[in-house]
């Protein structure tokens, strides 16, 4: 007992004296410590080769990591990022820098006097994906229009045969409808059923009407959504398809940037941005086009699916 309250009194002393050495250093570092300043943000739009293209410039003073958000819907990062718009209006540009001080937002508005004339062209991946008007897409009906591997376009994983096209006719005839217009109209519509995969509804990998969702799982059937085309980005810098609104999604359902919704559980993600991995306009001489995309579901995990023109 006595053993026991003497080491009690050690340590208390101990710690004591260990606060107080403490308090004394903090105290001491306290007298010198200086935040650094919040920032600043300001940037430039500086016209590009034409009216339709923008280089935004950061100007922020002192180091800075600077990201831009577009009303378009576009994300885009750099000191010097370039910047397209289509169609005539006028859009907002927000720039988003982190310092050492802190994180801070300034907004600036840009006004495009004309369309550009020459988007909707093939070689330009809204002008493939969307057409001069319209187009119309379905899976792919063939094998390996479904993959999931390492790396982008990979199916070391799992790669889909030609039972699936049979045993998902279910999901081979939705139609993803993109329109070349300043609001980037995108129409899911999938014929009023859905291929009960492992994670929905009844999850027996049957074909089922809509009304077997799960309630959570609704806004993955069919609905009006929008679209954006970020050129020059992605894995293979061919462009970024986004698809924007809770349920937006191409090809399997659960797959979202970063990961794969569970079991029961309805979409989270108000957006999902997939990479333009193929465009390849009538292959071989067929009367239809190939769009390829890829979403990286974490790490060195890709989806990748490949849609057809009709």
């Amino acid at each position: 007992m006595l053993y026991t309250k003497q080491l009690t009194k050690m340590m208390t002393a101990g710690c004591i004296i260990l606060l107080s050495i403490l308090v004394a250093s903090c105290t001491k570092r306290g007298d010198n410590l200086k935040l650094n300043p919040i920032p600043t943000p300001t940037f430039d739009i500086v016209n590009g080769s034409n009216g339709n293209n923008f280089i935004l410039v950061n100007k922020t003073p002192g180091a800075s990591i600077p990201n831009w958000r577009v009303s378009t819907g576009q994300s885009i990062s750099g000191d010097s990022a370039r910047l397209k718009l289509i169609f005539k209006g006028t859009y907002e540009v927000k720039l988003i820098v982190v310092t050492q001080g802190g994180l801070d937002s300034v907004t600036k508005t840009v006004t495009v006097a004309a369309s550009d004339p020459t988007a909707c062209d093939p070689s330009n991946a809204i002008g493939f994906i969307a057409g001069c008007t319209q187009k119309k897409w379905k899976l792919n009906p063939e094998a390996g229009t479904y993959k999931v591997g390492e790396g982008a376009g990979n199916g070391n994983w799992w790669s889909s045969g030609m039972d699936v096209v049979t045993g998902r006719a279910c999901e081979f005839n939705d139609e993803y409808t993109f329109s070349f217009n300043a609001e980037g109209t995108f129409v899911y519509d999938n014929k009023g059923d859905f291929f009960a995969d492992n994670n929905l509804g009844p999850q027996d990998g049957g074909c089922h009407p809509n009304s077997s969702f799960k309630p959570v799982q609704m806004p993955w059937a069919s609905g009006n959504f929008t679209f954006s085309v970020v050129d020059g980005a992605g894995v293979r810098g061919l462009g970024q398809l986004k698809v924007n609104g809770l349920g937006a999604h191409i090809g399997l359902q659960k797959a979202y940037n970063g990961g794969e919704i569970g079991v029961g559980l309805g979409p989270t993600a108000t957006s999902v941005t997939y990479d333009i991995l193929e465009m390849r306009k009538n292959p071989g001489g067929a009367a239809y086009d190939i769009l390829v995309v890829g979403l990286n579901i974490g790490g060195a995990g890709w989806w990748t699916f490949t849609l057809r023109s009709y």
